[in-house]
């Protein structure tokens, strides 16, 4: 019974998170079997005295139906009455505004659509920067679309408003909210930083401090994404613990109710100062009810306080905020760390043979020393066991150990949720937390104690001799960061299909498992069996993919969009499309590549277009532009070219780019094959004669003086109804002819 409310809490929310990302059938599914099962547990004799089992199936069957009630009674109505109209909106902005690339998004709460009271979550997204801050009202007419982003949707935005040519009227309120304030002390703790640090330093604490991202550069976050240490630069649950924890010993002596509610006051204060995010949501919910069972005296049991915050929180923000990906590994990472961090650690610790467990206690050391000067005895203690080295090493090894523990513990669950949510792992996680765990913990403190300071007028003095350790240790995990991130097979992408068929087999060892009495036993063998699948498939995948040499022709309506994808590394040559199938084309690169070698702008309204649509999951290492003004010269992981130009991007790989008529046509030769693409609207007779002769010609449709033209194989990317007559009429002239109508083109060059 101990662990009742911990099982019905966990599965609430388990089955609640698993429903946001599912399809709607399989949630009635999943609820129909919920409900069966709970009426034969209820009615089979056996099942009554373990109440715990028909308990969980009435939380999935809760769970479920909370999702399905949601849906139709809260989002439904909202998209069905606002969506794919144009609205006048007047609506309040309820956080800071933030860039990404050349958009600018402002979250808003509404107050009137057409004149009418409505409050309602509006994500407003514009190329032009809105001279407004929070707490501002801004009144504008726009149309309004329903939301695919399953980020936006957990954060309860179900509409969004993208519109280039928005006009914007901006009032400032008679009164600001209390919600401002914390604001306020927000953008005061990145000024402190800001003016104390340098901007690299300054980025990395505002990002462990205040989960304040927006000032690492991409590099930074790649980095820490292929070491496996994403969770380090967001606010977290072991951030938040440490903090609480560190009050907790700073209060010590004061009365313990006292000291109750100035914690709580901190814990609602700092959820504010980070903007109320889920995960720091969930671990304030646990630490209250923690801190609580304290100040009764009542022996606290984290679990049920996990279990409890499973429940509140999807009440808190909405049901459909139970699949906010952070707050789903910060739940399963707090999950895994309760469950398998001891059992694990009594594995890796090193014990000698009276059982003696050695370990660094300073707190044990402090009290020992504190005891002894009370008593007026002398430091040394002659009765203590002399210095022994062998004990040095195992203490050494022992504080090792626990920092592994708490790393394979949290990653036995968070893991395959990575793996199945990103469709990429790192190799390196647990290498990441060994080496970074203490310095990240010390940036955090540091960081805090440096915000309190600055502003105490003589004691910013102190702040600045901080300032100086904190900046020395920053770049020490900057440079650990960058290290594991460049080590040999340290990050893997893995293929949707593969994710999906690895994900079945895992489930269906999990059902087996279950059907078995020692259960526990099997489910070694069971995880042992996934993480070789797992493993296998991605070293099979890697070396068939080690010769992939193709020319990839995305299906984009009109215009050309291609890459080449050599070794599953992708190189951008052309993407001319409408912005709403080139925002399309994106997203699935993005899930497919992560990121791209090389990208190609061939006119200068196409650098626009790759600012506009590529996000923060899809970089681009170089783009070559052509810049006839030379307004991007010098621009960061940006070459600009006005002429004829030759680019190596690969030891196979080359472009030849000539100039004609304001629009660079390239010519790549790709290993011993070569390939010409006739970007939309150039002439055929302006192209240099010794470009009109290729293996691969790549054209958007059929032009006038197409028969200069000498190929193997002509490709139209085209998806009009018209394409499959034109390539009928254009097979006698070439060995094969290929449309796009049909979706996306992958063509072998090797």
């Amino acid at each position: 019974m101990k662990r009742l409310l911990a099982q019905m809490g966990i599965t609430y929310f388990s089955v609640l998170a698993a429903a946001f990302y599912l399809p709607e059938i399989a949630v009635y599914v999943i609820g129909g079997i919920a409900a069966v099962l709970t009426i034969i547990l209820v009615i089979i004799r056996k099942t009554r005295k373990t109440i715990d089992i028909p308990l969980m199936a009435l939380a999935a069957l809760i769970a479920c139906s909370v999702h399905i009630g949601y849906g139709y009674l809260a989002v439904q109505p909202v998209v069905n009455r606002y969506g794919n109209e144009r609205h006048t909106v007047k609506a309040v902005i309820t956080e800071e505004p933030y860039q990404s690339y050349s958009k600018h998004y402002y979250r808003l709460k509404t107050q009137e659509i057409d004149g009418k009271s409505v409050s309602l979550k509006l994500l407003l997204k514009t190329p032009n920067e809105i001279d407004a801050k929070p707490d501002d009202i801004l009144t504008f007419s726009s149309e309004l679309q329903e939301t695919d982003n399953q980020y936006y949707r957990a954060k309860g935005y179900y509409l969004v408003s993208d519109d280039n040519e928005i006009v914007v009227d901006t009032t400032s309120p008679e009164k600001h909210s209390l919600y401002y304030r914390a604001i306020q002390l927000r953008r005061f703790m990145r000024k402190s930083l800001d003016t104390l640090l340098p901007p690299d330093c300054a980025a990395l604490c505002r990002a462990v401090l205040i989960g304040d991202k927006y000032a690492l550069s991409h590099e930074t976050k790649d980095h820490f994404r292929y070491a496996g240490a994403s969770y380090f630069i967001v606010v977290s649950g072991m951030h938040f613990a440490v903090v609480i924890l560190l009050l907790f010993r700073l209060m010590k002596r004061l009365n313990r109710w006292l000291r109750l509610v100035l914690i709580m006051a901190f814990i609602v204060l700092y959820a504010a100062v980070t903007g109320f995010q889920s995960s720091v949501l969930r671990a304030g919910i646990m630490m209250t009810f923690t801190v609580f069972g304290m100040t009764i005296r009542r022996q606290p049991y984290p679990l049920n306080h996990l279990g409890l915050s499973g429940i509140i929180m999807p009440f808190i923000v909405s049901p459909y905020g139970a699949g906010d990906v952070g707050l789903v590994l910060s739940f399963y990472a707090t999950m895994g760390i309760l469950l398998w961090a001891n059992p694990i650690l009594a594995k890796l610790c090193l014990r000698t043979k009276t059982g003696y467990n050695p370990q660094f206690r300073l707190a044990d050391c402090l009290n020992r020393i504190k005891e002894r000067k009370a008593d007026g005895l002398p430091l040394k203690n002659d009765a203590e066991p002399p210095f022994s080295f062998r004990i040095l090493l195992m203490k050494l090894w022992n504080s090792v150990a626990a920092l592994l523990a708490v790393s394979i513990a949290a990653n036995i669950l968070v893991f395959p949720i990575t793996v199945f949510v990103f469709h990429e792992f790192s190799l390196v996680t647990l290498l990441s937390a060994v080496l970074l765990y203490a310095e990240i913990y010390l940036i955090l403190v540091l960081s805090l104690t440096v915000c309190v300071l600055y502003p105490l007028g003589i004691l910013r003095y102190i702040a600045i001799l901080f300032a100086y350790p904190l900046m020395w240790l920053c770049k020490l995990v900057l440079w650990l960061v960058d290290g594991v991130a460049s080590l040999p097979f340290a990050y893997y992408r893995i293929s949707e299909v593969f994710v999906y068929g690895w994900t079945a087999v895992t489930v269906i060892l999990g059902v087996i498992v279950l059907l078995y009495r020692n259960r526990y036993r099997y489910l070694k063998y069971a995880a042992l069996c996934s993480a070789i699948i797992l493993l296998g498939g991605i070293l099979t995948h890697q070396f068939l993919q080690m010769n992939v040499f193709t020319l990839e022709v995305y299906s984009c309506g009109n215009g050309i969009c291609a890459g080449i994808n050599k070794g599953g590394k992708l190189y951008l040559l052309q993407m001319d499309a409408g912005t709403k199938e080139l925002y399309g084309i994106w997203e699935q690169l993005s899930y497919r590549y992560g990121s791209a070698e090389v990208a190609l702008c061939c006119k200068e309204s196409d650098r626009k277009l790759l600012e506009l649509y590529r996000d923060d999951e899809f970089a681009i290492s170089t783009l070559l532009l052509y810049d006839k003004k030379q307004e991007y010269t010098g621009a960061d992981h940006t070459v600009s070219f006005d002429h004829d130009s030759t680019f190596a991007v690969d030891d196979e790989i080359s472009i030849h780019v000539a100039v004609v008529n304001h629009t660079a046509v390239p010519y790549i030769n790709a290993g011993d094959r070569h390939i010409l693409i006739v970007p939309a609207g150039s002439a055929i007779d302006d192209i240099p004669p010794d470009m009109r002769t290729a293996d691969v010609i790549l054209l958007s449709h059929a032009v006038k003086g197409m028969e200069q033209l000498r190929c193997h194989d002509l490709i139209i990317s085209e998806n009009s109804a018209l394409a499959p007559l034109t390539a009928n009429a254009l097979k006698d002239s070439y060995q094969h002819v290929y449309c796009t109508d049909q979706g996306d083109l992958r063509y072998r060059l090797r």
